[in-house]
């Protein structure tokens, strides 16, 4: 079983929706914290991959290259009045919910 992780950045410039090059109006945070380039913080969005495969790992290859080409594009398709009641009950609070959006 191979799995992979790809987190998403957690920092907006707080102006930007989108850049040039769809990167530089996000980044990471540095020891937990937003950077003042990027003040806004952003909910945690994690995507994993888990699949079936023999071999060695290291010989693996994905169709834009090796393992470290692989990336993800994120779509908010989320109702506006549902995402605010998940963000102010759960995400604000540090709160983990099930998938019904409940602690």
């Amino acid at each position: 079983m191979i799995e992979s992780y790809l987190d998403f950045p957690q920092c907006w410039d707080g102006v930007n929706l989108d850049s040039a090059n769809h990167q530089s109006h996000m980044a990471y945070p540095v020891n937990n914290d937003c950077p003042a380039s990027h003040p806004v913080p952003v909910p945690k969005l994690r995507q994993v991959i888990r699949y079936p495969a023999n071999g060695d790992p290291a010989r693996f290859r994905l169709a834009s290259g090796a393992g470290y080409t692989m990336h993800g594009d994120f779509f908010n398709a989320w109702p506006v009045a549902e995402m605010e009641r998940r963000v102010r009950d759960c995400i604000r609070p540090i709160i983990k919910c099930g998938v019904s959006g409940t602690p």
